[in-house]
């Protein structure tokens, strides 16, 4: 989830559980309202604190390997949750005040909520979260809401009208107004749901102008929460529909695995890899699927899809007719056990495979490109891709614990 997203879903709890509060015995109402949203801002996007030393790597293994790594566990939020307390009580030190037991009470547990909520959030995504190491090391993926939603910005508009400060009103006013704009002019919303946009925003400006702030709260908290709920029950729909059509159209091929990308602002669009295996092949299939095709129709969803079509790898053609449900754009087909061989042979692969959900591999010059197809969206060596050869095999300097998602590849 982009950081912009965690920092509005974040301030609204915040301010949503400090008027729910009451009034604290030594801090005033300002004073108890800044620290509860600096506490949600901060700590609402601490988890992607990883960025900083997947940077100073400098490797993409590294980078694949470790963002949303440990800091996006339960085990590393709670660390991080320990520095945030201790350095709000740092604050008050220097500042020589005594906070009430419910004043700390409340800092402690914002502190243990804000980077848990960035999780819950990431989630939601494609890109995938292991939140339960060092008990289960395993990737979790929830498929259904965009890495950058406009929806959800527009559940912040609950805040336009109930938080005091005017600095933040503006800059909520401006994302707000960025969302619309986006969805209206981008190309990348159909117009349907750029007015479902709209008409969402507009009703919860209203409801932040003329209702009750803990109301206003509390609608622009539900929002977020039925908008997320109606992501998530479409891309379950969408996937038991995908795997009905798998099987009526590759009756050889065993699905190991269906990634889906919701498309932005629309819950029936995704781009599909449907990761399948025969007897002798590993084959990874492209396509877009519509959810209601006589709304919008598969190749009016891959006109959304707001990510550029350019990739290393070379898929082939699917002999399949496209529909108004499902286009299929392409396959790749490897020999069953590449993956687990150069997964062996090259220490770069093996990490990779630690990562990459809908791995591939293809020979060029004297060694192998390998990459996930699911982040592939350049024709050179992007996020995802790397080349190995009998000279070139550069291990990751932070090794990881994570099991391969296509651990069900490596054990042949």
């Amino acid at each position: 989830m982009d950081n912009l997203t965690h920092t509005l879903i974040s301030v609204m709890v915040g301010e949503a559980i400090h008027r729910s509060m009451p009034p604290s015995a030594v801090l005033s109402d300002r004073s108890r309202r800044g620290i509860a949203l600096t506490v949600m801002a901060v700590g609402g996007n601490l988890p992607d604190a990883d960025v900083f030393y997947t940077l100073w790597t400098g490797s993409t293994l590294d980078n694949v390997l470790h963002h949303r790594g440990h800091t996006h566990t339960v085990t590393g939020a709670l660390g991080l949750s320990l520095v945030l307390f201790l350095a709000v009580g740092l604050g008050w030190r220097c500042r020589r005040v005594k906070p009430g037991r419910a004043d700390v009470g409340l800092v402690a547990g914002l502190s243990v909520l804000a980077p848990l909520l960035h999780i819950g959030l990431d989630l939601t995504n494609n890109y995938g979260v292991h939140p339960f190491w060092p008990v289960d090391n395993r990737w979790y993926y929830g498929d259904a809401v965009f890495i950058v939603e406009p929806m959800l910005w527009a559940c912040a508009a609950a805040l336009l009208f109930v938080l005091p400060s005017r600095t933040m009103r503006i800059l909520i006013a401006v994302v707000l107004a960025a969302g619309l704009g986006l969805s209206w002019f981008s190309g990348y919303v159909p117009l349907s749901f750029a007015a479902v946009l709209t008409l969402l925003t507009a009703g919860l400006v209203a409801i932040s102008q003329y209702a009750p702030a803990r109301v206003a709260l509390a609608g622009g908290l539900a929002a977020w929460l039925a908008l997320t709920a109606t992501f998530l029950v479409a891309t379950r729909t969408a996937e038991h529909r995908i795997e009905a059509l798998l099987a009526d159209r590759f009756p050889a091929a065993r699905t190991l695995d269906i990634s889906l990308t919701p498309m932005p602002a629309n819950p029936i669009c995704r781009e599909v890899f449907a990761v399948q295996r025969t007897a002798d092949q590993y084959v990874v299939r492209r396509a877009f699927h519509s959810l209601a095709p006589g709304w919008v129709t598969a190749t009016g969803c891959e006109r959304s899809y707001p990510i550029g079509s350019d990739a290393t790898a070379q898929l082939q053609p699917i002999a399949q007719p496209a529909t108004r449900e499902i286009v299929w754009k392409g396959e790749l087909v490897m020999p069953g056990g590449l993956l687990a061989q150069l997964g062996s042979q090259y220490c770069a692969v093996g990490a990779l495979l630690q990562f990459a959900r809908a791995p591939w591999a293809a020979p060029r010059g004297d060694g192998w490109i390998a990459g996930d197809l699911r982040l592939d969206h350049e024709p050179g060596l992007g996020l995802t891709e790397i080349k190995v050869s009998p000279t070139t095999d550069e291990c990751p300097r932070l090794p990881a614990p994570w099991v391969p998602p296509r651990e069900d590849l490596l054990d042949d």
